[in-house]
C-alpha cells in the first residue's frame, strides 16, 4: 500500500476550515484517492482558533510556524489559505522542498508578485493548483463543456455580478481584507478575480479594460480603508466578446449574490450561485430560457458522493465543489499525472492578477488600459 498523501495547511480562518472539510470529503468520494491522506499540521497564529480547528477536521498537529509545516518531509501536499500577503513566500517554500501546492485566490497582492510566484513554484516542476473553485461546480463546468461543444455558437458578450453585504455595517473593525498593503484589490481582487477567471475559462483572455472602482467607507474602527469596495468593469475579450464584471461588498441585502451570463450566436446561458445546481439555457431554435438540475449521471461529478440513476438525482452543495477541487488535486497526485487542462494552475492565478491591476490602473487613469501578459509566461 502507498502511504497516504501526507497535507499541511496555512490558515485557520473560515476559507481554511472550508479547506479542511473539504480533504475530508474528497477522502470519501465514489471515486476515492487509493493512497488516502493524513491531515498532519495545521498553522496559525490564532492558538485559539487553530486548536479548535484542529480538533473538529482531524488534524493530527498544531503550530504557528508555516515553516514547519513545508520543512516536515510527512508533508505532500502544502494548501495556502493564509492572508494575501501570506500567498508567495510559503507557496514557493514548500515547492522548493518538493511539497504540491494548492493556493488560495488572488494569487498574490500584484501581477509582479503573482508573476514572480508562478515562475518560482513552476521551476520546482511540483504540481500546482490556484484556488478558482467556481471552475469545479458541475454547473460551471457543464457549461464549459457546451461551449467548446459550439452549442452557443460564437460567443459575444459575458457579463457577471458578485455582490456582498458584509462590509455595510460601519461598524465592521479594520482587517486584513480592507488593507491593500496585505490584501491587494478589494472587491476587485477578492470578488471579481473568480470571474475574471470564468471569463478566460469559458470564453477568451481579456486584452484591455476600462473601469471604476469607489471606496464608500473610509474609515473603520482600527484603521483607514485603503482598498476598494466596489468597483465596474468593461473588457474586450481576444476572441472579440465584450465582458463586463461588477463586485461589491456593500450591496446591501446581498449575502452573497454571485451570476454569469453569457450570450452567443446560437443561444445563451446563465448561471447563479444561488442556484447552484442549476444551469439556464435558451437557445436561438427554441427561444426562452430552460433551467435544469445539473444532477443527471451524464453531467460532471454527479457521483461524487452518492449513485445517481436508480437512487435519483441528489443536489449538492457548496462545500462539495471544494471537495471536487482537493479530489483533483489529490488524484494528480496519487497517480502521478499531470493536472487536467480545466484545473486552476499558478499560471492562471498570474494571469487573473494581470487583469487585475490592468482594471486597477483604469480606476486611475479614466482610459482604456491594455492586459499585457509577460513573454516568459509559458506552460511547462
Amino acid at each position: 500500500m502507498t502511504a497516504p498523501i501526507g497535507i499541511g495547511q496555512l490558515g485557520a480562518g473560515f476559507i481554511g476550515q472550508v479547506h479542511s472539510l473539504s480533504y475530508r470529503l474528497a477522502a470519501m468520494a465514489r471515486s476515492r484517492v487509493r493512497s488516502g491522506i493524513r491531515l498532519v499540521s495545521l498553522a496559525d497564529t490564532d492558538a485559539t482558533l487553530r486548536r479548535e480547528v484542529a480538533d473538529r477536521y482531524g488534524w493530527e498537529a498544531d503550530t504557528d510556524d508555516w515553516r514547519s509545516i513545508v520543512d516536515d518531509p510527512d508533508v505532500r501536499l502544502f494548501v495556502n489559505a493564509g492572508p494575501n500577503a501570506l500567498h508567495g513566500e510559503p507557496s514557493i517554500a514548500a515547492a522548493h522542498n518538493g511539497k504540491h501546492v494548492l493556493c488560495e485566490k488572488p494569487l498574490a497582492r500584484t501581477a509582479d508578485e503573482a508573476f514572480d510566484t508562478y515562475r518560482r513554484v513552476q521551476a520546482t516542476g511540483v504540481l500546482h493548483q490556484c484556488a478558482f473553485m467556481y471552475r469545479f461546480i458541475p454547473a460551471i463546468r457543464y457549461a464549459h463543456e457546451l461551449i467548446a461543444a459550439g452549442e452557443l455558437g460564437e460567443v459575444l458578450h459575458f457579463r457577471s455580478r458578485f455582490l456582498m453585504s458584509f462590509a455595510l455595517d460601519r461598524d465592521l473593525p479594520m482587517s486584513w481584507r480592507l488593507d491593500k498593503a496585505v490584501a491587494g484589490a478589494g472587491a476587485l481582487g477578492d470578488l471579481g478575480s473568480h470571474h475574471i477567471d470564468l471569463a478566460r475559462f469559458l470564453v477568451a483572455e481579456p486584452v484591455t479594460v476600462a473601469a471604476h472602482a469607489h471606496t464608500f467607507i473610509h474609515d473603520r474602527p482600527g484603521g483607514r480603508v485603503s482598498n476598494d469596495d466596489s468597483f465596474a468593469a468593461v473588457a474586450r475579450l481576444a476572441n472579440g466578446a465584450t465582458a463586463s464584471f461588477e463586485a461589491s461588498r456593500v450591496a446591501g441585502g446581498h449575502g452573497l449574490s454571485s451570476r454569469i451570463e453569457i450570450d452567443g450566436t446560437k443561444g445563451s446561458l446563465l448561471f447563479d450561485l444561488e442556484r447552484l445546481n442549476e444551469l439556464s439555457v435558451s437557445l436561438t431554435g427554441a427561444p426562452g430560457f430552460r433551467t435544469f438540475l445539473v444532477t443527471a449521471p451524464e453531467h460532471p461529478w454527479a457521483d461524487f458522493l452518492f449513485p445517481v440513476g436508480v437512487q435519483g438525482q441528489h443536489p449538492i452543495g457548496w462545500e462539495v465543489c471544494f471537495a471536487h477541487q482537493a479530489q483533483t488535486m489529490l488524484r494528480a497526485i496519487d497517480s502521478g499525472e499531470a493536472l487536467p487542462d480545466t484545473a486552476p494552475t499558478f499560471r492562471d492565478g498570474y494571469r487573473v492578477a494581470e487583469v487585475v491591476d490592468s482594471i486597477d490602473r483604469a480606476t486611475g487613469s479614466g482610459s482604456w488600459e491594455p492586459v499585457t501578459y509577460r513573454e516568459a509566461d509559458t506552460q511547462a
